[in-house]
């Protein structure tokens, strides 16, 4: 299909790998920030994508013409239908290889983002279909962030909040790490901080910034930043649900 005729037919989805990578990326990063109902700002898209906000403003104007986004003046762009779908199954692929590297490969899972970025427009949607069935078909990839399902459709972990915002004394499940920062990644994972692990928020200084946390028996002394960095299953509300 061409996009002369994506632009006639409004309700008729592309498939993906008919976009180049860079329209790959771009979307991708616009479902990522989306937040479902506002519109991504040009200068957020430009700072996921490490570009100049000229750029990224012009790729985004290309993407309104094609039928990807709907561009909202100096507000940024909403993602249509077909390019959150396209977006979402290339953030899927990247997840899905981020498991297969740090799970069945032994990359450092602070590695394993920027590895998976070169990996995922490459995955056709064959082979997508079978690396989810290989890997067991995962939910979040090794950093805890949701992998969109097969439908393109996006969720997010319930009942989650901040680890900063821990009652004290009272253990919790780790979801998942916001951001794929290395060097974060690699002293979280030193300490063991990791998600499927039990944290216990100890003591708290906020007027110092730092919290000292317990995991699997061990004390560690934290930025406030960083705890604020790591979500953590909502201890108070799980138990109400029971």
């Amino acid at each position: 299909m061409t996009h002369s005729a994506l632009k006639s037919a409004p309700d008729t989805q592309p498939d993906e790998n008919e976009v180049s990578p860079n329209v790959e990326m771009y979307l991708k990063s616009i479902v990522r920030l989306h937040d479902g109902s506002g519109p991504v700002a040009t200068s957020a898209i430009a700072h996921e994508l490490a570009v100049s906000a000229a750029s990224a403003s012009a790729m985004l104007k290309r993407l309104d013409a094609e039928g990807y986004v709907v561009h909202d003046g100096r507000h940024g762009v909403r993602p249509t239908a077909s390019g959150a779908r396209i977006g979402a199954l290339t953030l899927r692929r990247q997840r899905l290889a981020e498991r297969l590297l740090v799970d069945h490969f032994g990359v450092a899972w602070e590695l394993a983002s920027a590895e998976a970025c070169r990996l995922e427009h490459a995955i056709s949607p064959m082979v997508e279909h079978h690396l989810a069935h290989f890997l067991k078909e995962p939910t979040t990839c090794p950093h805890g962030h949701p992998i969109p399902r097969a439908d393109g459709s996006m969720w997010q972990h319930d009942r989650a909040i901040d680890l900063i915002d821990l009652p004290l004394d009272v253990p919790a499940k780790v979801l998942e790490v916001k951001h794929e920062v290395p060097e974060l990644l690699h002293y979280l994972g030193e300490i063991g901080l990791r998600p499927g692990v039990v944290v216990t928020l100890k003591k708290l200084e906020r007027a110092i910034g730092l919290i000292t946390i317990d995991v699997a028996g061990k004390k560690h002394t934290v930025s406030v930043p960083l705890a604020n960095d790591v979500l953590v299953r909502d201890p108070v509300n799980a138990k109400s649900r029971k």
